[in-house]
């Protein structure tokens, strides 16, 4: 094989390899039903590591062959009273405020809404509520990245 060649080959395969890695770091803050308040961080990493690619969220790692298609986020409305985000804390919440890269997240309550459990979610200014299960917040990847977030479960309220 030629040196150009073996060149060539070697910047395609580092170029791929590059390209297909991300690191996106996010944080927020939960209120809890209690009263306190606690901050988390939360990304989403992808990753060549030892031959294998790692895919991480929050605290949790898992090996996969490629890039995940999705991850979704559940908010589970208990009683109409409280909300459990399991990705988040293992404790009851009155809400939550979420920033990744460019994107915002919050959940809070609005004691005039006629919402189901009076909670309102804001994914980058778009307003939803609760419809009869749990609601999920997906992430769409590719291999940079996010490609967008879709809400499932929950619906837009009219103005």
């Amino acid at each position: 094989m030629s040196v150009l060649r073996y060149c060539i080959l070697l910047l395609l395969f580092t170029t791929t390899s590059v390209m297909a890695q991300f690191e996106l770091d996010g944080s927020g803050s939960v209120l809890l039903t209690n009263g306190r308040t606690e901050h988390f961080d939360f990304g989403f990493s992808y990753f060549r590591q030892d031959g294998d690619y790692r895919f991480i969220v929050g605290r949790q790692s898992i090996t996969v062959p490629s890039v995940p298609q999705k991850y979704s986020l559940v908010l589970i409305l208990q009683n109409n009273e409280f909300v459990w985000v399991p990705d988040f804390i293992n404790e009851p919440l009155d809400g939550f405020e979420f920033s990744l890269q460019q994107h915002n997240i919050k959940l809070y309550k609005d004691e005039k809404s006629q919402a189901r459990g009076k909670y309102i979610l804001l994914v980058n200014d778009e307003r939803f509520q609760f419809s009869t299960g749990p609601g999920q917040i997906n992430f769409y990847f590719t291999e940079q990245g996010i490609k967008e977030i879709r809400v499932e479960g929950m619906y837009k309220p009219r103005r």
